[in-house]
């Protein structure tokens, strides 16, 4: 008996599909597996299902989707209590809740008598392992880059993720490996440029690429806000990777540092290797400029940005005067 519990709804589906998979085969399958609503069955349906013996099998299993919304009352919560002290050996339930306060019955009589699973959202830097490991089930491979982008456009939705990889699936074919073109051609072909794409050209201290995927960016909607916030962080990334004593860390020590994902590390410390420690000081200057005449001029974020990026590639103290 377990209870999953938890807002993303995927881990909880694949760990449901995995147990029945594992539990029964498909030829037993439709005498032996039932699936019931916390919304519309009552507990004692629910019992009397779950009751029931297999047929030419030694499990069932029995699903209860929307338990939350199960035993809401008191005597519902007693019957179900009574079965949860002494239940059918042969059946598997599992208990599916969007919410669950732990504190109360009748998930406290769960605490006992099974296993209860939380399926929470990944943090940020978990999702490219997520991202990876998914794509390597399907037995492909992902490109660090792409696997950025691919964040960067969808989210940390584990569902909506999973959607897009499959749609990325069908798009690539044959091919056994995802690169940042198949990404941007399923997933960001509506929405431009990235801000990933500007870091990777200022870095690259490429004044003429990164001028071109700017305009299509802000003209796509893009924050002109967020993406001086997003620099912002960028050259703060560089700016620890130019400190000799963190450069000595461990990779992965370095990579938690920088609030980097491992892969990116080699790129990074190239773009590093662009800027000196003058360079990287001047930039912060003038990412604080651009931000405050946003704020409180009228310009035109287009020329205020423009004026930016050229200065941050160029970093020089007549960049900083433009931009004032």
């Amino acid at each position: 008996m377990t209870l999953f519990y938890g807002n993303e709804d995927l881990l909880i589906e694949q760990s449901i599909d995995k147990i029945v998979g594992q539990t029964l085969d498909d030829g037993t399958k439709g005498f032996n597996l039932d699936t019931l609503y916390g919304s519309k069955a009552s507990v004692q349906e629910v019992v009397a299902v779950a009751s029931a013996f297999p047929m030419m099998s030694e499990k069932r299993i029995v699903i209860i989707k929307e338990f939350e919304k199960l035993a809401t009352s008191e005597p519902a919560k007693e019957i179900l209590a009574a079965y949860l002290q002494r239940p059918l050996e042969s059946t598997l339930l599992l208990l599916i809740a969007g919410e669950a306060d732990l504190r109360k019955k009748p998930f406290t009589d769960l605490r006992k008598h099974s296993t209860v699973v939380e399926c929470k959202s990944p943090y940020d830097n978990e999702i490219p392992d997520w991202i990876v490991e998914q794509v390597k089930t399907a037995g492909r491979s992902i490109s660090p880059d792409a696997v950025v982008l691919l964040q960067e456009q969808v989210g940390n939705s584990l569902r909506a993720l999973a959607n897009e990889i499959e749609k990325i699936m069908i798009y690539i074919g044959d091919q056994k490996n995802i690169s940042l073109d198949h990404v941007t051609a399923v997933v960001g072909a509506s929405k431009g440029y990235t801000i990933y794409d500007l870091q990777n050209a200022i870095g690259a201290k490429n004044l003429e690429r990164a001028m071109s995927i700017l305009t299509p960016m802000l003209q796509h909607g893009q924050s002109p806000q967020a993406i001086i916030i997003m620099l912002t962080r960028f050259f703060i990334q560089l700016w620890k990777l130019s400190d000799p004593g963190v450069l000595r860390l461990p990779s992965a020590d370095l990579a938690k540092e920088v609030n980097v994902h491992p892969y990116f590390l080699r790129t990074l410390r190239q773009f590093q290797s662009n800027y000196s420690q003058k360079h990287l000081e001047s930039n912060f200057r003038v990412l604080l400029q651009a931000d405050k005449i946003l704020k409180s001029t009228g310009r035109h974020p287009q020329i205020v940005l423009d004026l930016l990026v050229y200065s941050l590639i160029n970093g020089t103290p007549e960049s900083e005067v433009a931009l004032a």
